[in-house]
Parts: C-alpha cells; structure tokens; sequence
C-alpha cells in the first residue's frame, strides 16, 4: 500500500479520531497517485497512524477508513455497511423511511444511503467510494432491498472530478413512495426531487415542535418542502396552516401529502420566504407557530457571515408575525453556523423585537444521522424552539 506522509499537525488530529486530511496538511505524496487510490497514512518519522483513500484533486485530500492496521477489502466495507443497517433496525420501528449509511459518522465517508420504504436512495460522492461501487451495491443487494437508485450530490461529485448522474441501478423505482412516520403518510419522489428524496433528519424535530401546537392553532411553515412540519401541526389539531415555498413542485408535493392524511385545513403560497415575511410584518401579529427551515446558507466557511445575517432576517419578521405566547421554530443544516451563532443571531434581533423569547427546546438532527465528538461537521442540523411573550 502507497503511503502519505502528514505534518505534525495532522498527526494530532488523526490520534484524535477525526477522519480528514487537508491538502495542505501533506508532507509527502507519492507521484501520479490515482484518485480514490488505498493508502497509509504516515507520520513525519514514518510511524503508522490510519487507512484511507486518497484524490490529489480534493481539497479534502485523504478521507479515513480505518485507525487500526487492518486491509481495507471488500469485506470491510460490506462489513461496515452490514454494522450502519444492523444498527437502525434497533432505533427505528416507527417508520419505514430511514438513513441507512450516514458518510464519516458510520466510517464510510463519501456514501450515503437512505431507505424509503425498501427503496434506496444512493449517493457515492467521492472517488474513494466510487472506486469501490461494486462492493457498496453487493452489500445492499444481500439485505434484499426493492430496488436501488443513485441520486448524487451532484456539487460534491463535481469537485472530485466525478460525473453526476440520476439513475436507476437495481429494480424498478415507481414515481411516488409511499413512508410513513407514526400515524403520518408521505409520498416520497427520488427522481427529480430534493437531496435523497426527503428531509429525514427532521423526523425528531417535526414530533418535538407538533407536540407543542394547540387545537385551532394558526401554523406558516416557511421553505416547507414537503411540508413534513406543517402536516403533523395539521394532523394534531392546528386551525390552518400555510404552507409557503418558492418551488410549485414542492408545493403541489404538500397539497398531495394533504390529501394521503385527509388534511383539509391547509394553504399553499408560492414565494420567496424572505419576502412574503418581510412584506407581512406591518400587518396584525397572526400566527400561534412560525417555522424557520431554510436549505443551507452557508456551504462553506466563507458564506457564514452572510448566512447569520439571513437568519436574522427571518427570526427578527418571523417574530414579528407572531400572538403572544407564539413558537417560533428555526433550523441551521450548516455545519459552519454553531449552536451559539444562532442563540446570538435570536438574542440580537430580539433586541429590536424588543420581545425577549425563552428557549424551550434545543434540536438536532434524528438518531439515523449519528452525532460522533471526534468529527464535529457530524452535528450540522441545529434548531431551536422559541416561545415569544
């Protein structure tokens, strides 16, 4: 096996467990190395410190697999795909549609795999991983899944010099899917539809926020999607819930889900959520429940600054449209914006509001989006629930 050699500084990091090398973190590289190439990964002095893969074109140079000495075969990955699948089967019997392969967090950096009533969702992301696709894919056929379509991250493909293509891989993927989560139905599209088909890191949080709505409460969930948490606000009692997205797919998405759960008591309202609330907040305070839940405004660290200020944004006009006593739910899906940012972010426009909120719970993404503490971008879903005297 070729090896790598990294500086001191990466030679800290790796003791502590977290999973990346950056690409000015190499010493010594051999020449020509293929992307997505087996290597060991070698202090200064040569001493043995991890396995991985490697792509010279990545600014994230080599990704880890393995801290102990151990060969990294077709086995070990079936091995470890057979470990992630083994392991939600124990958290999850109130749904059918769950992540199955979370990338770093289950030692398989690059892949992810979602399951969506049988169906799979497959995203290979990285040229270590495609590299070893064949491994992946008879993994997944020996736990007999219905069928297996690759939905890439088409960003993440691109910047390891990989193609990004829709497809269908194994068996036959209808147009809709039915899940559910508890009580709740949703249709599900892979083909054409957002990230791997459904927001699935928000199952937790869509029953914490709904155990908090009232009977004949007023519900605006803002970049709705496919309305995951307005549906529940509906299912348990709201009055009427607006369901506001920029997307008509999205939105007719929403209107479909309403009819699979008998849900009448809803509204669909095509815009951009920036300006619908800015041109709102003039009007008479008039919601009991406003959710936040924008797609990611900060994909890098350098759109972090930008991204806090369009949250505050949206919390300083989300706050404006609420009653007394009104919830207002906001969610981060950046690893660069903290906890802490958004607690600011709430804090200073609170300032304006002149509205003080009290914190009555702190969210995170589901249990089949594992948490490790030595990879901090693991934790990348922050949310936090407010109510607003």
């Amino acid at each position: 096996m070729k090896k790598i050699a990294v500086s001191w500084k990466a030679v800290q990091k790796i003791q502590n467990l977290f999973p990346w090398v950056y690409d000015n973190e190499i010493l010594k590289m051999p020449a020509n190395l293929p992307g997505g190439e087996t290597v060991e990964i070698v202090s200064p002095e040569g001493r043995f410190l991890a396995s991985g893969y490697a792509n010279p074109a990545s600014k994230i140079c080599v990704r880890i697999l393995a801290f102990e000495k151990q060969p990294v075969t077709p086995p070990f990955i079936e091995n470890r795909i057979y470990e992630a699948v083994l392991k939600r089967k124990e958290f999850f019997a109130e749904t059918d549609a769950v992540r199955l392969v979370h990338a770093e967090a289950d030692g398989l950096p690059g892949l992810i795999v979602d399951s969506y009533a049988g169906y799979l969702s497959l995203q290979i992301n990285t040229a270590g991983m495609e590299k070893r696709r064949e491994s992946i894919l008879g993994a997944l056929r020996k736990q007999a899944f219905r069928g297996i379509y690759e939905k890439p991250d088409a960003r993440a493909r691109i910047k390891e010099g990989l193609p990004a293509e829709e497809r269908v891989l194994d068996g036959e993927i209808p147009d809709r899917i039915e899940i559910r989560e508890d009580e709740i139905r949703y249709h599900v599209r892979l083909r054409g539809g957002q990230k791997t088909g459904f927001y699935l890191d928000q199952r937790r949080n869509r029953k914490i926020v709904a155990d908090y709505v009232r009977k004949g409460a007023r519900v605006l969930d803002c970049f709705c999607h496919a309305g995951g948490f307005g549906m529940h606000a509906a299912v348990r009692g709201a009055g009427v819930v607006r369901f506001l997205d920029e997307s008509r797919a999205a939105l007719e998405q929403v209107e479909e889900n309403a009819s699979l759960n008998g849900v009448r008591q809803i509204e669909t309202i095509k815009a951009d959520a920036f300006d619908y609330l800015a041109g709102n907040v003039c009007g008479r305070p008039d919601y009991d429940l406003v959710i936040l839940d924008p797609p990611s405004f900060a994909k890098t660290k350098r759109e972090r600054h930008g991204a806090l200020k369009g949250f505050r944004h949206l919390i300083l006009n989300g706050a404006r449209l609420l009653r007394p006593g009104g919830l207002l739910a906001v969610f981060s899906c950046s690893h660069h914006v903290e906890m802490e940012d958004l607690v600011r972010t709430v804090r200073d426009a609170a300032v304006e509001t002149r509205r003080r909120p009290e914190v009555l719970e702190w969210l995170k993404q589901d249990l089949d989006h594992p948490v490790v503490p030595h990879f901090p971008p693991s934790l990348y879903l922050k949310g936090l629930l407010l109510r607003y005297p």
